[in-house]
């Protein structure tokens, strides 16, 4: 327990200094400080007896990999090669971590019964989410940034891994209405604005405000998936409650 409060302590006065020299431009220095941050948290999750064995830890471990990554930044903008590795490298582990917490929101949901309740609602929400894509896939396109099939197919990838998360929590949320579904929900909201609003720091103005906002959402994104690993569903069941009225 001693050691559990030490590691929160560490993490809270790290977050805050990592906002602060993200607000004061000392980008190298923020960027060290991040990368530590999520692999902290990871430590915390295990000394505080969590599920090691499932696929939010398995969430946990991979995008913890991917923020330490970021200590070799310096050495990505001298040499291609390393640039090429954290690009690919982290991209694909960033998707894979994704689907291990789409996994785990997926695996305690009823898909025919939600599907049943809530047909109109799934539909529309794929449709937002191929249309957001596009969007989003567009102005990447359009900035020159990318470059060849490799590069367009991992900014597809990674965008569409992003919605299907958002919309698989929301329709978690509508169906159960529970703290948990609440936010798993907030927490996908967050990651979702964090990546536009990191599209338009790289693709459309490079202002200093875009990636401070940006980084406070993923702080805040982080927090709430933490806080429903120590939750569970029984408070609420929405979708069953209505089925079994319509059935009666």
């Amino acid at each position: 327990m001693q050691k559990g409060k030490i590691i929160l302590g560490i993490l809270i006065v790290m977050t805050a200094g990592f906002l602060g020299l993200q607000i004061f431009n000392f980008d190298d220095q923020a960027n060290i400080v991040r990368s530590f941050l999520l692999p902290i948290l990871t430590v915390y999750y295990c000394i505080n007896g969590k599920n090691k064995n499932g696929y939010f830890f398995a969430f946990l471990v991979l995008y913890s990999i991917t923020e330490l990554m970021g200590l070799f930044s310096k050495q990505a903008e001298e040499h291609v090669f390393v640039d090429n590795i954290i690009f690919y490298l982290g991209n694909l582990m960033c998707v894979l971590a994704y689907t291990f917490l789409f996994i785990e929101v997926y695996k305690s949901m009823d898909v025919k019964k939600i599907f049943n309740r809530f047909a109109l609602h799934v539909f529309v929400l794929i449709a937002l989410d191929i249309y957001s894509v596009v969007l989003v896939t567009d102005i990447a396109i359009k900035s020159d940034y990318l470059h060849g099939p490799l590069d367009y197919f991992v900014e597809i990838t990674y965008n569409t891994i992003i919605m299907l998360l958002l919309t698989i929590t929301l329709i978690n949320y509508i169906s159960r209405d529970s703290k948990k579904a609440m936010n798993l929900l907030l927490g996908s909201l967050c990651i979702v604005f964090s990546e536009v609003i990191q599209v338009a720091y790289y693709y459309v103005t490079e202002k200093n405000i875009l990636i401070v906002v940006y980084s406070a959402l993923l702080v805040v994104a982080f927090y709430f998936f933490y806080l429903q690993s120590g939750l569970t569903y029984s408070s609420g069941s929405l979708y069953r409650d209505s089925l079994e009225k319509s059935e009666v």
